[in-house]
């Protein structure tokens, strides 16, 4: 037999699914109708904590979306307060809104508290057949559902409970040491040529070289010294926002509807913008090797001369940018992958995403029986099997893996019958 316990305007009790459930009621709603909100646990005390939580938001005014509010509406409300709390990067943001325009596409008219696995598989189908990628986009559901469960909006995430198709993953070969030492040696001479020397001697992400400054480098002045750098920021560019009220009336200059938010008049929030690193594991001080102090020394020697040179050179901050522009500004990212793709070009290799240096990188320590944890603390991730997932085998370790297998198992033929 069910077993009740009301509180003011909340009731608790065991239902027959033997599951504890709470109903709160938190007033009118803003479409008029009375607001109950309906809340689950396996225990009585589980359910008496979220009935807490709900009538402490309902008391202090804090009342957000009624369960009657479809997906499209609860998911744009859930990505405006991350931005307006500030607890996610820039960037992060932009992918949301990417998730966003996906989700409302499939699933935005159904209401959230009617969601279940059936509508979160039709919005994997709606994507397989546009060609688009699935793990970013049910990253981003997941999470926000899993705040309306917190909020007591819905029971369970049935994100958890859909099936999910396999994401082909496209298979990332690092490059071979004779192709990291090529581009080296092409990247010599050049302006900025150091940049690719950190990446492929330490990992760092495109972000966090462009947005080192002077002032996070330990140079020593004796020659054969090793330096360090501090790992502090990341430089991002992020995605222009339009700024009218309604994007499909926008006009730009010219008279003629934008095509993109970067083109509106009254564009706003995007830009290079300087963010903090991904996580508490990203900011970290590194031991810089001989040969890179080096580099960095000639380095801030030749930006020193040209900046005495030029009449339009203006001082970054924290020092100044190590890696700047002709005008002492920071350099884009885009401008960068650029002249990637132009030094792949001059080294004769295949051109890969800029961010495979970083692969190429940790395979390499890897490969030189640099323990997990050691190689995660120079690449900055927060778990060992972050850093695992990056240890793919050099094309020359897979030469001296098939020898070895072919003296062990195939060479010694003596003594069998």
């Amino acid at each position: 037999m069910a077993r009740r316990a009301a509180n003011g305007r909340s009731t608790i009790y065991e239902g027959q699914d033997e599951r504890w459930h709470g109903r709160v009621s938190m007033g009118v709603g803003p479409d008029g109708r009375q607001d109950r909100r309906h809340v689950t646990g396996k225990t009585q005390s589980e359910v008496a904590a979220k009935v807490k939580s709900l009538e402490k938001n309902r008391d202090v005014g804090a009342v957000t979306t009624t369960g009657r509010t479809v997906v499209a509406v609860y998911l744009s409300e859930w990505i405006a307060r991350k931005e307006k709390l500030r607890v996610v990067r820039p960037l992060t943001l932009a992918g949301y809104r990417t998730d966003e325009r996906h989700i409302a596409a499939a699933i935005g008219k159904v209401r959230l508290d009617r969601l279940g696995p059936s509508n979160i598989e039709h919005l994997w189908d709606h994507m397989l057949t546009r060609g688009l990628r699935i793990a970013h986009c049910r990253r981003t559901l997941n999470a926000a559902l899993n705040d309306a469960v917190k909020r007591g909006l819905i029971p369970r995430n049935p994100v958890k409970t859909a099936d999910t198709p396999r994401d082909e993953r496209t298979e990332i070969v690092p490059y071979a040491v004779e192709e990291m030492a090529a581009l080296l040696a092409a990247a010599e001479g050049s302006r900025n040529a150091v940049r690719w020397s950190l990446a492929l001697a330490l990992g760092l992400r495109q972000g966090e070289v462009l947005g080192l400054g002077w002032d996070d480098l330990d140079l020593p002045s004796a020659e054969g010294g090793e330096g360090s750098v501090a790992v502090r920021r990341q430089l991002q560019r992020v995605p222009w926002r339009h700024g009218c009220a309604d994007p499909n009336t926008c006009l730009n200059g010219a008279g003629d509807p934008p095509k993109r938010a970067a083109d509106c008049p009254q564009r706003w929030g995007g830009g290079l913008k300087v963010s903090e690193p991904k996580s508490d594991a990203g900011r970290r001080t590194l031991t810089l090797p001989a040969t890179v102090t080096a580099q960095l020394r000639a380095h801030l020697r030749a930006q020193k001369a040209e900046r005495l040179a030029s009449e339009i050179w203006e001082l970054g901050p924290n020092g100044g940018w190590v890696f700047a522009n002709q005008a002492g500004g920071p350099i884009d990212p885009r401008a960068d992958a650029h002249d990637f793709k132009a030094l792949c070009a001059k080294a004769g290799v295949p051109p890969k995403r800029l961010h495979d240096l970083r692969h190429s990188a940790a395979t390499m320590m890897l490969a030189s029986d640099l323990d997990l944890r050691t190689a995660g603390q120079v690449l900055g991730h927060s778990q060992v099997a972050q850093t695992a997932r990056y240890s793919h085998i050099l094309r020359d370790r897979r030469s001296v893996a098939a020898a070895r297998i072919e003296a062990t198992l195939f060479a010694p033929k003596e003594g069998r019958s």
